[in-house]
């Protein structure tokens, strides 16, 4: 697979950030061998968006080898392959919400096993907290079958900045890469407590509505972008792990 030069410019930025993102989400066990997906808006082109090619593991994605691909379905990157259930979903939550630029996709054990619990998230941790006041839900279809997928994918995620996709896994948006990490992040975490506290109890003791509010304060958007005092020390741990990604 040819390896593109990297500009010093807004494209060049996007691809390392969303690079970053898949190097990230190898570290902290997020994948799921080739699938799933990370998606990043081109700034300067808005009807073109970046997306990992289906053939490559995240911990081989760079900055060069991201694909390039319009908002049509158009492959634009030579060499590539499209990840078609990644596109319909990808293009639909960027298209639908032109202030988010980043867009995170997991199939992650416990994001699958609470998006098909019947509550789905309970307010059971700090990290629930977070993200209960901006998360939505989203019944299964097979992305690349149902004709309506797109149309209700942005229908059911709405405003908010995360949403489980039921018996399928996680969804989370971030106008910044790192507030999208830093919802997926919450998310994924609140996922993992609530399946070992499940698994331990059936009588959990849940955070009072009152403590909930602030919680949902402290997670909320409208307070964001969340995550900027994170990400130096996120890319200073990429700097050590793999350097290789900026290439």
């Amino acid at each position: 697979m040819q390896h593109l030069k990297i500009r010093d410019d807004t494209e060049g930025a996007a691809r390392c950030e969303l690079a970053a993102l898949y190097r990230l989400a190898a570290h902290y066990g997020w994948t799921d061998v080739t699938s799933t997906h990370i998606s990043a808006r081109l700034p300067d082109e808005p009807d073109t968006y970046l997306l990992n090619s289906h053939d490559l593991m995240f911990d081989e994605i760079t900055a060069s080898n991201l694909s390039k691909i319009s908002f049509s379905g158009e492959m634009l990157s030579q060499g590539r392959t499209l990840n078609l259930a990644g596109h319909v979903i990808h293009s639909a939550v960027l298209n639908a919400r032109p202030e988010i630029n980043y867009v995170i996709h997991s199939h992650t054990r416990a994001g699958i096993a609470v998006s098909a619990m019947p509550d789905g998230l309970l307010p059971l941790s700090q990290h629930a907290g977070f993200v209960l006041g901006t998360l939505s839900s989203h019944a299964y279809q097979d992305p690349t079958a149902a004709d309506d997928e797109c149309e209700l994918l942005a229908r059911d995620l709405g405003p908010n900045y995360a949403m489980l996709l039921q018996n399928h896994g996680l969804l989370a948006v971030g106008r910044t890469a790192v507030e999208a990490f830093t919802y997926h992040y919450y998310l994924e975490m609140a996922c993992k407590v609530q399946v070992d506290i499940l698994g331990a109890t059936d009588r959990p003791i849940r955070i009072t509505d009152q403590a909930m509010r602030a919680l949902n304060d402290w997670g909320s958007p409208e307070n964001g972008p969340q995550g900027e005092f994170q990400w130096p020390a996120l890319l200073r741990l990429l700097e050590r792990k793999c350097p290789e990604y900026r290439t």
